[in-house]
């Protein structure tokens, strides 16, 4: 969201125990969305032995395919609602931000403002008033759920991070230069992609801001979904989605909401030269794995 010079912070390369280090474990998250660990022994065992309730049995379920599917889509949805509840829906912007006034982001706002930096090791670069980490590599394979989850874990400066919100074609320009420019970017020559904090989840076609930053959470930026059937930017914002309203002529029509896609990726192309396509936006299906995502911070 940051308009003016770019330049590189040196960070400290820590991990903190109280997270149990990077939620990222070769591509995947290690702990279940739900909190069973805010459970004692004795609790779980009252649980299982009244009102019907079987942890153990909730638990063996968590850990199949299907109930990580499951797991992942509800507490996804929980999030939604908690954060767009939070930031006055569509409106955005309003001041009541995820960090002051849900529980949780005011845990992880306290936890920043006592730890400084929790960065899991990657540099943060500056780019005019706010801080941007790339995380992942060319292998990855991160679901949008687990970047979302993971930016909102890490601290620079006593700020909680968040999934970039891209606010300008500057912005939009570095994030991209920032992925090029990763050591991995040209270990394959598949194509790379990037999460960024935008969804259609709780409207379909009505693509907005779903990150934790009371400056752009909730705000809604394109309506309408695909372009060929009336869809375009809402109200002025900013949008890179790939198609002929933004000026590209290689007949995508972005976004598509093809194969339920909720979720919104940048494309960052093949190789270190700039592609025709690269820096515009898909939408894509939330569980699909992408090799990097971009985490903000406010100054």
């Amino acid at each position: 969201m940051a308009e003016s010079s770019t330049s590189y912070v040196p960070v400290s390369d820590r991990a903190s125990s109280d997270f149990g280090g990077s939620l990222l474990n070769s591509g995947t998250s290690s702990s279940s969305p739900f909190p069973t660990s805010s459970y004692t022994p004795n609790q779980r065992q009252a649980m299982s032995t009244s009102g019907g309730f079987d942890f153990d049995r909730v638990k063996d379920f968590l850990s199949t395919t299907v109930g990580k599917v499951a797991a992942g889509a509800t507490a996804l949805t929980l999030l939604i609602v908690i954060i767009v509840s939070t930031t006055g829906g569509s409106s955005g912007g309003s001041g009541n931000d995820y960090f002051n006034n849900n529980p949780r982001g005011k845990m992880l706002a306290a936890n920043c403002e006592q730890i400084g930096d929790l960065l899991f090791g990657e540099p943060v670069h500056q780019h005019g008033d706010h801080y941007y980490q790339l995380v992942g590599d060319a292998g990855s394979s991160l679901t949008w759920m687990e970047s979302f989850n993971d930016a909102l874990h890490r601290c620079h400066n006593g700020k909680p991070g968040y999934l970039v919100a891209i606010q300008s074609k500057e912005e939009n320009d570095f994030v991209l230069n920032l992925i090029k420019s990763s050591h991995t970017y040209m270990q394959n020559t598949q194509e790379k992609w990037a999460w960024i904090g935008a969804m259609d989840m709780r409207n379909e076609g009505e693509f907005e801001w779903v990150t934790g930053s009371s400056k752009t959470d909730g705000r809604v930026f394109w309506k309408g979904g695909n372009p060929s059937n009336g869809g375009g930017p809402f109200n002025g914002q900013y949008n890179l989605f790939e198609n002929s309203l933004n000026g590209y002529s290689s007949g995508a029509q972005e976004p598509n909401s093809s194969g339920e896609e909720d979720c919104v990726a940048m494309r960052a192309g093949h190789q270190k030269g700039q592609g025709t396509s690269d820096g515009t936006w898909n939408d894509e299906n939330c569980y699909h794995g992408k090799q990097f995502f971009v985490v903000e911070f406010d100054n």
